[in-house]
């Protein structure tokens, strides 16, 4: 499973180890009714993978509402109710991530996401042993599709971002880890849909049968 390719391994969050797509989707809906708002308009913004404050101002922008503060507040009550019920890691994630870890590689999470968040995760899926550290939304400046997140991570795990590969599942991710000069794998229909600069360097469809040995340096 050792990799001569690279010294760490940062993971994304949402949508690449655990599905939270559809409870995302789910969480805006209820924002929406709340602002009076019955469903997600057909060209609703493509908040995923931007963090929730920019997600936030996403849809107070796109439905015209006033307060993208308010939006936040409601979003993040709805998801902590659509939380509380489970949230899956997505098939293969526990054994890959296991996997890589236990062989000289560094593993890091890399999310939008703010800290709680991202703590509670990795509390909540048995992984605190697992992860050498995470880069947040709190840690940064820029989110992605900005590079910062991803070199922020090869700064905390002092390595080479040449010798780093990410995991993501958004074009934003794909986009942020190509600009840190990292090799990308994408996960997911989006990443197998993906064409010219907004592809990742390899795409597959879930993390089943994954094997870091199989992956090359960009």
């Amino acid at each position: 499973m050792t990799s001569p390719y690279f010294s760490a391994a940062f993971f994304d969050l949402d949508g690449t180890l655990i599905d939270t797509g559809p409870p995302h989707r789910e969480a805006e809906r209820a924002t929406l009714k709340v602002f009076g708002i019955d469903d997600l308009a057909e060209d609703h913004p493509t908040t995923f993978g931007h963090g929730v404050i920019s997600g936030a101002q996403m849809v107070a922008d796109h439905y015209r509402l006033e307060s993208a503060d308010a939006v936040l507040s409601e979003y993040l009550r709805q998801w902590k109710r659509i939380a509380s019920e489970g949230i899956e890691l997505l098939p293969g994630v526990e054994a890959a991530v296991r996997a890589i870890a236990t062989s000289e590689i560094k593993v890091a999470l890399v999310t939008s996401g703010e800290r709680p968040y991202a703590d509670g995760f990795i509390k909540m899926a048995g992984l605190g042993r697992v992860f050498d550290g995470s880069i947040t939304h709190d840690d940064v400046s820029n989110l992605k599709p900005h590079p910062e997140p991803y070199l922020k991570g090869a700064e905390l795990l002092n390595v080479d971002p040449i010798k780093c590969v990410v995991f993501e599942d958004s074009i934003a991710g794909f986009v942020a880890a190509r600009a840190a000069g990292m090799t990308c794998v994408g996960i997911g229909e989006v990443a197998l849909a993906a064409e010219g600069d907004e592809a990742p360097d390899t795409a597959i469809a879930t993390f089943e049968g994954f094997d870091i040995s199989n992956v090359r340096p960009r």
